[in-house]
């Protein structure tokens, strides 16, 4: 599940789609949109749906937000994990990736996103244009 503020998740959703095909099990919750007016409620009605056995992860935008805190509250119910900062390179390591479990696969995916963000730097052998 991917969570944000308006429609990111969407987007992320979209973008995750043209990247690395139709995901059946990846969905977008929008929050404070038309489409999702009470955000606690879907995620309640989200996490009530799961069967006995059955994981889920939340992806949300920002730490801090309200989406995150709404998903937070989730946390310790069992087979919910919920993961805050949501990023394409993430994204598609959770899903394209393979691990043991999903904690394990979460973790990975986490280490790979961290070493991902970074400023890049303007070439040093690139002259500059004088004006």
């Amino acid at each position: 599940m991917l969570a944000s503020h308006g429609r990111l998740a969407e987007g992320m959703l979209d973008s995750l789609g043209m990247i690395a095909g139709c995901q059946e099990g990846v969905q977008a919750l929008c929050a404070y949109t038309d489409d999702v007016p009470d955000l606690k409620a879907a995620l309640g009605e989200l996490v009530g749906g799961l069967a006995e056995g059955d994981e889920l992860v939340i992806v949300t935008d920002v730490l801090g937000g309200s989406v995150n805190n709404e998903a937070s509250q989730f946390r310790d119910v069992p087979g919910v994990y919920v993961v805050t900062g949501m990023n394409l390179g993430f994204v598609l390591s959770l899903v394209l990736g393979d691990a043991p479990t999903t904690a394990q696969l979460i973790e990975e995916c986490l280490v790979t996103a961290r070493s991902q963000l970074m400023r890049v730097a303007p070439s040093e052998d690139e002259e500059e244009d004088d004006f």
